[in-house]
């Protein structure tokens, strides 16, 4: 298990909202894309997961579950996007709202819905254990980060043991946090599970590429001309799907017109085009998560090498 050693991290108190967020994370990337539409002034401060500092001492005393994103205001604690999303709406009224309409119909809710309970962390795990579903992962996900990621999340449950006897005072949560990751890979490691749900998500967004030809994309989001909740997480979604490689599964060359075109239109948004990391912080994350075998063959390219396909990224 790698040392957890990290500090509680000092922290300028200047009255605004603090996040706590990993920039790779779509949960993460859910609430800073809404900060950023409501124009909430924030501050940030990334939580290096690569060393487990979500397991330390502090960020536990935070959130138990050692999950991201968590949202700070004063006194106040607030973990998980969902979490996080309603309270932005219910607590900054003067800022931009993006919760439904109230007399949305019951079908735009179901999206809604669908997608907040989407299980992104198998989806993404999956991609790496059942690689002849994919077809070109992007940055950060190219084959020595996944390589990695694999190997850590291997070992996860164990760690989140060891953990659990550090501190004591969150051994129950971290302890059925093990015993849950333990049956998620057991289940994820069946390639007919994954495929199975891969065919649901075909079903789905199918219902949205319906929808998404009847209110015009070019002229409108999901519901009318304001962008949504429902339309931060289906971006978010569809921006994950296309880095992990399955973008030619769901819409690309040809599939769903209406579901590409809507994506061109999340990646041109100002505010999403600021949630993502910069080619640069790719490159250092690539680089840090590459095993040393790696990294002798990759020395022999340029580092732009590893950015293929990432064009439509953030400079």
């Amino acid at each position: 298990m790698e040392e957890s050693g990290h500090k509680r991290p000092v922290l300028v108190d200047d009255g605004s909202l603090i996040l706590y967020y990993n920039q790779y994370s779509y949960y993460c990337q859910k609430v800073v894309w809404a900060l950023l539409e409501k124009d909430i002034k924030f501050n940030k401060y990334e939580v290096d997961v690569v060393n487990d500092e979500q397991f330390s001492e502090w960020f536990l005393e935070l959130n138990p579950r050692g999950e991201l994103p968590v949202l700070q205001n004063g006194l106040l604690v607030v973990a998980g996007s969902t979490r996080i999303l309603d309270y932005l709406e219910e607590n900054f009224p003067e800022a931009k709202s993006l919760a439904l309409p109230r007399d949305v119909e019951k079908k735009i809710q179901l999206f809604k819905s669908t997608i907040d309970n989407l299980p992104i962390g198998v989806i993404t795990i999956g991609s790496f254990l059942h690689p002849k579903t994919v077809v070109s992962p992007k940055s950060p996900f190219v084959q020595p980060v996944r390589y990695t990621i694999l190997e850590r999340d291997e070992t996860i449950s164990n760690r989140l043991l060891a953990y659990a006897e550090k501190f004591p005072a969150f051994s129950d949560v971290l302890e059925r946090k093990a015993e849950f990751h333990d049956r998620k890979r057991e289940v994820l490691a069946t390639e007919q599970y994954y495929c199975t749900l891969l065919e649901r998500l075909d079903d789905f967004m199918g219902e949205l590429e319906l929808h998404l030809a009847k209110v015009n994309v070019e002229h409108s989001w999901i519901v009318g001309r304001d962008i949504t909740l429902v339309d931060i997480g289906l971006g978010c979604l569809l921006y994950r799907l296309y880095v992990l490689g399955l973008e030619d599964r769901f819409w690309a060359n040809g599939k769903m017109s209406e579901l590409a075109k809507y994506f061109e239109k999340i990646m041109a948004t100002n505010s999403f085009q600021n949630t993502l990391p910069t080619k640069t912080s790719l490159l250092k994350t690539i680089w840090l998560n590459t095993p040393s075998t790696y990294k002798a063959g990759i020395a022999a390219f340029s580092f732009s090498s590893m950015i293929i396909g990432s064009t439509l990224l953030k400079r």
